[in-house]
């Protein structure tokens, strides 16, 4: 049986603030998926997620932030990229790894010493985050292992709802990608930008072209991306 299911209004955004304030686990939209959440500085809300998710592999949780400015609060940011690079381009259905900064628990990251920001446009999730008032750690809300898919509400709650506290919906088809616009991939495009250069990891919701104005040195080649993340670990071995 999912957990409470709750039309979005300001009563219930308030309610699943205070959910999350008290470690529980929520579902709420996000622009590109139905999403899992939980406080990201709760051990063991984030534990809980990956129950929820019975994920085994790597798979390190998202950081999505109430505001653009509290990101530096958690990461560094690379020589030539900052706050004012970053308001150029979010809000957006995109997401940035930059190297950790904060000791946010080690499971939130499964270790790594980087993580994946985000901070997307007007949707659910950003209206929850207001409320908030801080960051959560974030997946999409399916079970771990399925590939790259839209999470609907259905599916959520099929996978995930009885594992959850809350599910929060909402029938805003104007804040959700267009899944059938062709070549469109519905999840976060995503950015590294933890190497010598940036690096292309997905190319999502989010077109890479329009990045080149503010990351003239983004190299595109996801292919060259995976290269170097495998140099990576085989040095770190």
């Amino acid at each position: 049986m999912a957990g409470l299911i709750l039309e979005e209004s300001e009563s219930s955004l308030a309610e699943v603030a205070g959910i999350l304030g008290d470690g529980g686990v929520v579902v709420v939209p996000s622009r590109t998926n139905y999403v899992l959440i939980c406080d990201a500085e709760n051990e063991k809300a984030i534990a809980r997620v990956f129950e929820a998710k019975k994920r085994t592999k790597f798979g390190p949780l998202t950081l999505a932030v109430p505001r653009i400015e509290d990101t530096e609060k958690y990461v560094g940011f690379p020589e030539g990229f900052g706050l004012p690079e970053l308001k150029r381009i979010w809000p957006a259905e995109i997401s940035f790894i930059f190297d950790l900064t904060y000791a946010f628990s080690p499971r939130m990251t499964m270790g790594a010493n980087t993580v994946a920001v985000m901070y997307q446009r007007s949707c659910a999730l950003n209206r929850l985050l207001e409320v908030f008032g801080r960051p959560v750690a974030l997946t999409s809300a399916n079970l771990s292992g399925q590939g790259n898919f839209v999470v609907t509400r259905e599916k959520a709650i099929a996978d995930v709802g009885g594992a959850v506290d809350a599910v929060l919906v909402n029938n805003r088809d104007d804040e959700c990608v267009d899944v059938e616009a062709e070549g469109v991939n519905p999840s976060n495009t995503i950015v590294d930008f933890t190497f010598e250069r940036p690096y292309l990891v997905r190319d999502g919701a989010y077109p890479p072209s329009l990045l080149l104005p503010v990351i003239p040195d983004l190299v595109l080649d996801t292919d060259a991306y995976k290269a170097a993340l495998a140099k990576r670990l085989s040095v770190a071995l």
